[in-house]
């Protein structure tokens, strides 16, 4: 209760300090009642909603223009510490008047410049470890220059460097480890040894193939990364969203973990012809809209933009967001998942 109560203390001090640091940013005098909503606070004056990211900022843009629809705001002012230049970049893709701000430390606010995405490739030394990944039955997956292997959507291995000292002095050297996440991925190293069998991996490829299977019963191994399972189910049989043919691709920006909840992307060819970007969420996702636009961007700007995720999480506010792209975009309620 003690260390519940410290948390608690702790993220409203958080708060109140955050809310302070807006009506600094805010300057001029208002009555407006600062709010607080996800990992950010606000306050809405003169038609104008003023907005500090207190945190996931890389995924603020989709909660905070939510809320200002909410507040029938007519201009959105975005202050972040992070992540600003990404920000500016998916706020392009609206037609609403975003204005995007990097604050620094002591709390001056600059207009934010658009970043543009580095493209990593995959080195030919991680490239040799598809093939094997491949023959232990798992999927191929490369994104932002790293070669995974994913079963029915979940991570089981990655390639990863590792410091290695050689004649020349410090060099790295790629190598295959087996597992579901970081700290599993460490476990199975410390149980089994730093060099990855075949025979390793067809054995957690098979169990995850198990838990991952639609129906299965309730299992922590098909509770993470739904939306690539949805991914997964879809890509095999497209028609579900109006395609002739899915594969996944890489998301606008790399995962930080696999914990988190965070839309994946695949590329397809719709049934009359056209190139498609499709979308894949599971749960409400104030974010997801912003996510997909800055996706179709990268991909395929020309394409047509489609979410697909369970019916009940096609919601009016995500739908009046959608709205607001500059390109259209539609919905398709896929109820393939175990609820």
């Amino acid at each position: 209760m003690a260390s519940s109560a410290g948390n608690s203390s702790h993220s409203s001090h958080a708060s109140r300090v955050a809310q302070l640091r807006l009506r600094a940013i805010v300057g001029a005098h208002t009555e407006s009642e600062v709010s607080e909503f996800g990992q950010a606070v606000g306050l809405v004056a003169e038609d104008v909603a003023w907005v500090l990211v207190t945190g996931r900022h890389e995924r603020s843009l989709g909660p905070a223009l939510m809320w200002a629809l909410r507040k029938n705001a007519k201009v959105l002012k975005l202050f972040s510490d992070e992540s600003a230049g990404d920000l500016v970049r998916i706020a392009t893709h609206f037609d609403f008047a975003i204005e995007v701000f990097v604050v620094d430390a002591s709390g001056v606010a600059q207009v934010a410049v658009p970043k543009n995405v580095e493209n990593l490739e995959v080195s030919v030394a991680d490239e040799m470890f598809a093939e094997f990944i491949k023959s232990a039955g798992a999927e191929v997956v490369r994104e932002h220059g790293v070669v995974a292997g994913e079963v029915c959507g979940l991570e089981v291995c990655r390639v990863v460097r590792r410091a290695d000292a050689d004649a020349s002095g410090v060099g790295t050297v790629s190598e295959l480890e087996i597992g579901v996440g970081a700290h599993d991925r460490e476990t199975f190293k410390l149980l089994h040894g730093r060099t990855a069998t075949i025979e390793s991996l067809r054995k957690v490829v098979a169990e995850v193939a198990a838990r991952r299977v639609l129906g299965a019963q309730v299992h922590p191994l098909n509770q993470l990364a739904r939306e690539r399972m949805l991914r997964h189910y879809v890509c095999q049989s497209p028609q579900l969203v109006g395609a002739k043919s899915l594969q996944p691709a890489q998301p606008p920006t790399a995962r930080t973990n696999l914990k988190d909840a965070v839309p994946c992307c695949a590329v397809g060819v719709s049934t009359s012809g056209d190139k498609m970007v499709v979308i894949f969420s599971v749960g409400v996702d104030p974010d997801v809209v912003a996510f997909g636009a800055d996706a179709r961007g990268q991909i395929n700007s020309a394409a047509e933009l489609v979410f697909a995720m369970p019916t009940r999480d096609i919601v009016p506010a995500l739908e009046r967001v959608a709205q607001l792209l500059r390109r259209p975009a539609r919905f398709v309620g896929v109820d393939v998942l175990r609820a």
